[in-house]
């Protein structure tokens, strides 16, 4: 906005003494003419609107007036063909004498022909015997063929798949029945077949519907024999109200929708009967269903294809007044509106009731309702010229009053130009310096040498001046001290955030009011997505049930600090914790600070230095029983063995010494294995092909398996050559397949599968024998552990410890169902272990 200079104040000042008596009185003569014109071009508008609403309500009620006629006359068709001679002859030449005019277009949209032409009323007359069978048909001007005829008491059978007209003639026979518009729905795409507008599409499809006239029919003793039914023709509904045209051509062909200037006729129900959107007219579905009707919830789809029959009652969303006009009709009430179409177009809308009370009819006694738009804008043509002169003579008197005011306005311009120049001139030193000083040259001052009061204001100025030179230098010192003071803070804030995501802990804070205030990295890995800011501990520690009660304790009690270990089940594996809980301030007044390290691993290498501890010892005890047992044992073998061989013992005595021998060899055999276990022979690395091995150990185990009707199955892999000792490897696999073949002992099935990634080979071994114990699984691979009377239980100790050896893993998965299954991991190189 422009700054209002002394010099602008002054002459303003001026220009408004001389020029406002002028303008205030032009003024007022120019609004008081305004006012005139407005009331002139209301009252005109008005008038104009009530006799145009008039009029088109008198034309809605006569339209009303003849259909309702015209249906009276469909009534006194029906009663005369009901007491009529019913054969072929009778039927044909009625329907050839009852016709109306039809004026509709045809032709392409470049080159459009209008024709009137006189066509049958109905569509069809029929005459149905008792039990619904049709016994003679006139369609379209033809008899229908008796093979074609139908028995139309089940509705499915009907034209229209769903109506039910015999049943409501059998039902009430001595009354007649007139049924609502039935015709299937017609899309919008149907009728406009790629036109823009309903009046431009000459070549789509007209809507072909009837309402059915029926009336029972009866014997010589009065009985009910049958149902005549007359199906009048809906084009001949449709011209009651397509050629209206409300405008200056009274009527049309076919109106235009988008100018709003055009009728349509609804039935009792609010239903649509006659439009120029055909699409508007209720309708049925492909399966005699009725269509649903347009409202604020109808899909985009159905909007888009035009399959929104329209029924003003429903139509409260597009304008409030629809869903009144249909009241007032039901009310036998005439009467106009203003409405908006679902095009946009704002009308006025006469209405008026059809009255009518046959059939489907009696419940509100009308057939429906006449209505006819007309654009708002067209009513005020009259207004519109009376303003229009009105604007030219104030437009004449504006052009005058500017003239006068114009020539005024220079004239003391020019006055107030020479007295505020010489009033403001001083003051533009002082300006000048203010300027300068506001875009930060501070040692700008001001050099008035005047004594009056602009003087004395130049020397404030400079006082002022020098002020804000002092308080500029005062704070850009404070500046430079704020900005080292927050750098030294950001590096500190840095440094303890470094700290904090280097600690393989997780270190998580809780407010006294229990949510998360801080976590880091490790934290975040411990509590994935439930670790958000400003979660409560209880979602935060949602999967911790234990940490979630010791934070409760603690914000409860203040007790619950420390240290103590935790261990969860995971995915079957067992996960150990340092879980740490401390106070943050006197009395944890700040919060407190949980902290969590994963001791996992630090667990199971102590339980594996337990475990090597444990079996180191009990093979130094091993080694010193075998040597000690041993010696003793090997004499009372030789002295049993020389009472054998002496004679004079009886057979039975013999037989015990063999027996004892037999027992003493086991001890020999057991000792053997415990010397074996407890000084294991160096572990012989080098090149093999384990695809060989295995070939050779199932070669030498063959025998035995086909004694036992045990099936040896092998799938091996052509398996790369690595470095292995073959030995072990051999006495390995032995083990385990002994094992296999020992619990098979009435047949079974022994499988052998290997198989190689780039950094190992895997060999299963599956027996599908009675599997192990659930709770001998954890103690299988121990020394001394067995459940067979006769075995030392080293086997598979021996077998774990080889593989070890070979930086491979032993495992073991079994049940009763499917058997056994031992999986063997090996490196391909041992330089990468």
């Amino acid at each position: 906005m422009p700054r209002l200079t002394l010099f602008k104040k002054i002459l303003v000042t001026t220009l408004l003494l001389s020029l406002l008596p002028l303008m205030v009185s032009s003024m007022i003569l120019f609004f008081n003419l305004e006012a005139t014109s407005s009331r002139l071009t209301t009252d005109i508008g008005g008038t104009a609107d009530l006799q145009a609403s008039e009029l088109l309500q008198m034309r809605a009620v006569q339209v009303a007036k003849s259909v309702a006629d015209f249906l009276n006359q469909c009534e006194s068709d029906l009663l005369f063909l009901s007491r009529s001679q019913l054969d072929q002859a009778t039927l044909l030449n009625f329907y050839a004498s009852r016709r109306g005019e039809i004026w509709y277009r045809t032709g392409i949209a470049t080159a459009p022909e209008e024709i009137r032409e006189q066509v049958p009323l109905y569509r069809s007359i029929a005459v149905i015997d008792k039990n619904g069978q049709e016994k003679l048909v006139i369609k379209d001007g033809m008899t229908v063929p008796p093979a074609e005829l139908k028995n139309i008491s089940d509705p499915a059978h009907t034209e229209f798949l769903t109506e039910d007209y015999f049943q409501q003639v059998r039902m009430h026979s001595g009354k007649m029945y007139v049924s609502h518009l039935t015709g299937f729905h017609l899309s919008k795409q149907e009728q406009l077949n790629g036109a823009d507008e309903p009046e431009h599409a000459l070549d789509g499809k007209m809507y072909q519907g009837v309402i059915r006239f029926a009336a029972a029919l009866f014997d010589s003793r009065g009985n009910f024999n049958g149902v005549i039914v007359l199906s009048l023709d809906h084009r001949h509904l449709m011209s009651f109200t397509q050629h209206i045209d409300p405008g200056h051509n009274f009527s049309t062909v076919f109106p235009s929708y988008k100018s709003g200037n055009y009728a349509f006729m609804f039935d009792d129900e609010g239903w649509i009967i006659t439009h120029p959107k055909f699409w508007d007219i209720r309708g049925l579905d492909a399966v005699g269903q009725l269509v649903p009707p347009y409202t604020a919830a109808s899909s985009k789809d159905d909007i888009a294809r035009g399959r929104i029959p329209f029924n003003l009652d429903h139509a409260g969303f597009i304008h409030p007044n629809y869903p009144v006009v249909a009241a007032q009709v039901r009310q036998l009430k005439s009467g106009f509106v203003d409405t908006t179409n679902v095009g946009g177009a704002r009308k006025i809308m006469a209405y008026a009731p059809i009255p009518y009370n046959r059939g489907d009819y009696d419940r509100h006694g009308i057939f429906g309702g006449i209505t006819i738009g007309f654009q708002l804008d067209q009513f005020q043509d009259a207004a519109r010229r009376g303003s229009r002169l009105i604007n030219r003579q104030l437009g004449d008197h504006r052009t005058q009053s500017a003239a006068i005011i114009l020539i005024t306005s220079l004239l003391a311009g020019f006055s107030a130009w020479g007295l505020s120049r010489g009033i403001t001139r001083p003051l533009q030193h002082l300006t000048d310096g203010a300027r300068k000083l506001a875009e930060g040259d501070v040692q700008s001052r001001v050099d008035v040498s005047s004594g009056d009061e602009i003087g004395e204001l130049a020397r404030t100025f400079n006082i002022m001046a020098d002020e804000l030179e002092t308080r500029k230098n005062n704070l850009l010192a404070t500046f430079d001290e704020l900005q080292q003071s927050r750098a030294d803070i950001i590096a500190e804030r840095n440094f303890k955030t470094s700290i904090l995501e280097s600690i393989s802990s997780a270190i998580i804070t809780i407010s006294p009011s229990g949510t998360l205030t801080s976590i880091n990295g490790v934290g975040q890995q411990f509590l994935a997505d439930s670790a958000r800011f400003d979660s409560d501990y209880h979602t935060v520690f949602s999967s911790w049930p234990e940490v979630c009660t010791r934070i409760e304790a603690a914000l409860l009690t203040g007790q619950g600090y420390g240290r103590v270990p935790l261990h969860r089940q995971s995915d079957g594996e067992m996960t150990f914790y340092d879980f740490g809980l401390f106070p943050i301030g006197a009395g944890a007044e700040m919060g407190l600070t949980v902290t969590l390290r994963n001791e996992t691993e630090r667990e199971r290498l102590r339980e594996e230095t337990v475990r090597l501890d444990r079996l180191a010892s009990l093979g130094k005890l091993s080694a010193g029983i075998a040597h000690e047992v041993r010696n003793p044992l090997t004499g009372i073998s030789l002295l049993l063995d020389d009472l054998h061989d002496q004679p004079g013992f009886s057979p039975e005595d013999r037989e015990m010494l063999s027996k004892a021998l037999a027992e003493i060899e086991r001890v020999e055999r057991l000792i053997s294995a415990l010397l074996n276990y407890s000084s294991p022979v160096r572990t012989d690395f080098r090149e093999g092909d384990l695809t060989q091995l295995i070939r050779d150990i199932l070669l030498l185990m063959r025998r035995q398996a086909e004694k036992q009707g045990i099936t040896l199955n092998v799938h091996t892999a052509p398996l790369p050559s690595f470095r292995f000792d073959p030995e072990k490897m051999r006495q390995a696999l032995i083990n385990i397949l002994k094992n296999s073949l020992e619990v098979l002992d009435s047949g079974g099935v022994i499988s052998i599968t290997t198989e190689f990634t780039e950094t190992t080979v895997t060999i299963f071994i599956h027996d599908n024998g009675p599997g192990i114990r659930e709770q001998d699984l954890p103690q299988i691979f121990e020394p001394f552990f067995t459940r067979k009377g006769a075995g030392t239980g080293l086997g598979l100790s021996i077998t774990q410890r080889i593989i070890e050896e070979h930086h491979g893993s032993l495992s073991v998965e079994s049940d009763g169902s499917s058997g056994t299954t031992f999986r063997i991991v090996l490196p391909l190189d041992l330089r990468q272990v």
